[in-house]
């Protein structure tokens, strides 16, 4: 531990993983669980995922997590549900007016619009607003709260304009903590959405052989024996953060599964994203996400070959060039990737606390005006 630094493997926490289930077992049914269920054995490759049922909920009713143990696994399913649950609760208007009259700092055009709108048409537009934190000058910032509201909490007073998405949504143990995963998400997003506009050519193959990671060499292992074929790459990206994706694929089951990650440490970065990829494979062969439809076409395609065999060639992994301490706190952490979103971006981060009162997680929405996310969940390879 280092400062209010909790180091595991392949990820960095605020608590211990037993203190933070300590804190959120006896509160699930106030979040509306009623079961936590482990998923791994169902499954050869032996990476711990767990889900986490809500069956009242407004979004999604269950949640999936991953992690280097079974309750890392568990509080990562029940976070994702409880950042949901914190997302489904009434937000308070405290104001109705146009970006005109407000004199938004940003543009609403910089947020994500269902459709193409006129700048100048959509700043007389009347809309609720509610109150965020600009999280590199510390003011007030105004966000409409179209963009926070999920399908089952339409505004009878406005024209649904804002695409709505979980990105940017995230809980932790404490605000930090929330405003880190946050950032990730946006930055991994982002960085995903400019390499699918340019073709994949942002993306770098890394040998596999050739990662020094040890939990990531842990993963690695566990998937070649289970006879899991491994696709690395590394996406460059303006924010100049380490992202990585991982493709899975294995003749027990004849489909290409994708996971990408995001943090300011590789390892943690590429551990995140072959996690990732091993919990999307556990979610489709478990068959209970709401929004996952079933694919006649899944295993009609041919094997993809992975593991090199590839027209481009593999860099080592050692390739990345922001390989680095990271800062002595994760306060330090989320300030410094605030910092790099601004200066992409032109427009500092907002966060939305959505935290209940003495609750025992921080929950957040961080809105970034200027960044960008696909719309399409599968990752192209």
């Amino acid at each position: 531990m280092s400062g209010d630094l909790v180091v595991l493997d392949g990820t960095v926490r605020a608590r211990t993983p037993e203190w933070t289930w300590a804190l959120l077992e006896p509160l699930l049914p106030r979040y509306g669980i009623t079961r936590v269920a482990r998923l791994t054995g169902l499954d050869t490759l032996g990476l711990p995922v767990f889900t986490a049922i809500r069956p009242a909920a407004h979004t999604l009713s269950a949640t999936q997590g991953k992690g280097a143990t079974d309750t890392l696994a568990k509080i990562s399913a029940v976070m994702e549900g409880i950042e949901l649950w914190h997302a489904e609760q009434p937000r308070t208007v405290h104001t109705r007016a146009s970006a005109r009259e407000l004199r938004l700092v940003y543009p609403l055009t910089a947020l994500p619009l269902r459709v193409p709108c006129d700048g100048r048409a959509l700043d007389e537009v009347q809309l609720e607003w509610t109150h965020g934190t600009g999280l590199t000058s510390g003011h007030t910032v105004e966000v409409p709260l179209g963009v926070l509201r999920r399908q089952a909490q339409p505004s009878p007073w406005e024209p649904d304009l804002f695409r709505v998405t979980s990105t940017g949504l995230a809980c932790g143990n404490t605000r930090a903590e929330a405003l880190l995963h946050a950032m990730y998400e946006v930055v991994e997003r982002d960085a995903l959405f400019a390499d699918e506009m340019a073709h994949g050519t942002y993306r770098t193959l890394v040998d596999p052989a050739t990662v020094d990671d040890l939990y990531c060499l842990h993963l690695l292992g566990q998937l070649r024996a289970a006879g899991v074929s491994v696709e690395l790459a590394v996406v460059d990206n303006s924010f100049t953060l380490p992202v990585c994706l991982a493709y899975l694929w294995s003749p027990d089951y004849p489909a290409t599964f994708a996971g990408a990650g995001c943090h300011l440490h590789p390892g943690i970065a590429l551990a995140r994203a072959i996690a990732e990829a091993a919990q999307s494979r556990l979610t489709c062969i478990v068959g209970t996400r709401d929004d996952l439809p079933s694919h006649n076409d899944l295993f009609d395609s041919d094997p993809p070959h992975l593991d090199g065999a590839s027209d481009r060639p593999c860099a080592p992994w050692n390739l990345w060039p922001a390989r680095r301490e990271l800062p002595a706190d994760l306060a330090d952490q989320a300030a410094y990737v605030a910092r790099r979103i601004t200066h992409v971006t032109g427009h500092e981060p907002v966060a939305l606390d959505l935290s209940e009162p003495a609750g025992p997680v921080a929950a957040v929405k961080v809105i970034c005006p200027g960044t960008r996310s696909r719309r399409r969940r599968a990752v192209p390879r």
